[in-house]
């Protein structure tokens, strides 16, 4: 008996094996049928291969239940698209639950994007009745066209900062607005207008040298630009001055509409007479 036992043992794990891989190929045919539905745009295709109770849960919304409800659905998310490819770059499944690894290929509304993604599948009787995908939803709404990206007003900001370090006031000057609003110093009359701005900066930067503007830190909330940092000049004297300080830009339409820098002139003044600063003001210099 003891012989018996130990024969139908493996006998058993062998057949409960078979079942498995029978069980996990069958589930990958399903979805590698439901990828096809989609790469060929077939609305009621896609729909007939999930189950009548199905559920698709993309993560960033709401649940949708039902097939009925999911036909709907597809025929709205697909009605503007005129070519989808879902490339599968891995394939894998446990039993009835298929993973698909791909990048999600697809031209709609005129504007072609590329989206990675993975889904899971579940597969009853040959139905999807559970699928769950995984993406960053803001850039399949970029990649769509639906919305934007935010635009990168740092870099703006560092054009900037390489034209005046090379004397070019023109560059400085090509990134602000006709009506730019310019607090040099919060606490100052404003400058209005580039002609203002520019007659301050040629008196500013007359004789300055060994300009080491810079940036530590930034924040970006659509066109607000703030930035935390160091100005470090030697001026026409060949004094070397540093000063700690925060600016702020607001943009319209790529140029800057406002533009204000708060620090403290004490602090400069100590630099320029060579004098030492705060410690916790130096922490700041030294970033």
């Amino acid at each position: 008996m003891l012989v018996t036992a130990c024969q139908t043992a493996p006998q058993n794990m062998e057949t409960e094996l078979a079942v498995e891989s029978t069980l996990e190929a069958e589930s990958i045919a399903v979805a590698k049928d439901m990828v096809a539905a989609w790469n060929d745009l077939d609305v009621d295709r896609i729909a007939n291969l999930f189950s009548e109770d199905a559920v698709l849960h993309s993560m960033m919304i709401e649940p949708i239940h039902g097939r009925e409800t999911l036909r709907e659905h597809l025929g709205a998310l697909l009605k503007n698209a005129t070519r989808l490819e879902l490339q599968l770059k891995t394939v894998s499944a446990t039993g009835n639950t298929v993973f698909l690894e791909r990048v999600d290929d697809f031209d709609v509304n005129g504007k072609h994007g590329a989206v990675p993604v993975t889904g899971v599948l579940v597969i009853e009787e040959g139905k999807v009745t559970e699928w769950r995908e995984y993406y960053d939803r803001n850039e399949l709404l970029t990649e769509m066209g639906v919305i934007q990206p935010e635009p990168d007003h740092l870099a703006t900001v560092n054009q900037i900062m390489n034209s005046w370090k090379a004397g070019n006031i023109d560059g400085v000057l090509a990134h602000v607005a006709p009506d730019v609003t310019y607090y040099y110093r919060v606490g100052s009359e404003p400058l209005n207008g580039p002609d203002e701005i520019r007659a301050f900066l040629e008196k500013f930067g007359a004789g300055m040298s060994n300009i080491q503007w810079r940036i530590n830190r930034h924040a970006q909330d659509g066109d607000i630009l703030m930035v935390e940092g160091a100005d470090d000049f030697v001026d026409a004297k060949g004094n070397r001055i540093q000063i700690p300080y925060m600016g702020m830009f607001e943009f319209e339409n790529g140029k800057i509409r406002l533009w204000r820098d708060y620090f403290n002139p004490a602090i400069g003044d100590l630099t320029r007479k060579g004098e030492p600063v705060p410690d916790h003001v130096q922490v700041l210099l030294d970033e």
